[in-house]
């Protein structure tokens, strides 16, 4: 799957004055990586590792399905992209004041041009002051949160998916206590590795089950991409209808 993604990118080059197909592609390509990554981590038998990149996938996807939602979409994509580059800006002064915390030597000159570009080309992007005056800044592009694109979408199961990603895997995600606690109380009884092995087997299916649909939805979502090819597209739905539902984009 992902060495066609890859090759039909390298068939269809795109420039960046091409700022649509430049954009899907990157998201694409991106997508394609996020595949990738999670399937080696599979490999090894890591499902609890990949669920972290698959919730990435999944909001790759709202966000991509969102910006398919609106009447200007080129004008959506400018308004990500400008996120984007305040984000950017965002880490770029962080990185600043931790060197300039713990006592490396910064460029004043250039944190303070930094500063002052935050504070004039975002006004759009900021949110209601803190407490102490300072500037909050909104928590997506969108100003939606990842519920409410789940929400918006036109796929029926993209609510199941956030609370499924966002509630019985984020326990993995984030490595909290309940990722931990089969483990800590298994009993090490005749059988335990077979025991382990089959759950994990399973989880490992149902984690590359998930990774990959997200992941053809997800192409699907990018208008300015190579179509997906669809013998192969069919082929892919019926070997993951045997472990989970697939959307009628395959049909």
């Amino acid at each position: 799957m992902t060495s066609t993604g890859d090759r039909l990118v390298l068939e269809n080059p795109v420039s960046s004055e091409d700022r649509l197909p430049r954009f899907d592609t990157e998201v694409l390509v991106r997508g394609i990586n996020s595949v990738k990554a999670a399937g080696l981590l599979m490999e090894q038998g890591h499902w609890e590792h990949a669920a972290g990149v698959t919730r990435q996938l999944f909001e790759l996807l709202i966000n991509m399905e969102y910006l398919g939602t609106l009447e200007d979409r080129e004008a959506g994509v400018l308004l990500y992209l400008r996120f984007g580059a305040l984000q950017f800006a965002l880490q770029q002064q962080k990185d600043y004041l931790y060197n300039e915390a713990t006592g490396r030597p910064i460029d004043t000159q250039r944190l303070a041009l930094l500063e002052h570009f935050l504070d004039v080309a975002f006004d759009d992007f900021k949110g209601k002051p803190k407490h102490d005056g300072t500037v909050s800044w909104v928590p997506s592009w969108s100003k939606k949160n990842a519920k409410t694109l789940a929400e918006l979408s036109p796929s029926k199961m993209r609510v199941s998916q956030y609370q499924y990603l966002y509630s019985t895997w984020s326990e993995q995600a984030h490595a909290t206590p309940s990722s931990l606690i089969h483990n800590v109380f298994r009993e090490a009884g005749d059988g335990w590795v077979d025991e382990v092995i089959t759950s994990d087997d399973m989880k490992i299916v149902e984690t590359s089950a998930m990774t990959l649909m997200l992941f053809l939805e997800l192409w699907d979502a990018l208008p300015h991409t190579p179509s997906l090819p669809r013998d192969k597209s069919l082929g892919w739905a019926e070997q993951m209808r045997e472990v989970m539902a697939v959307p009628d984009l395959f049909e």
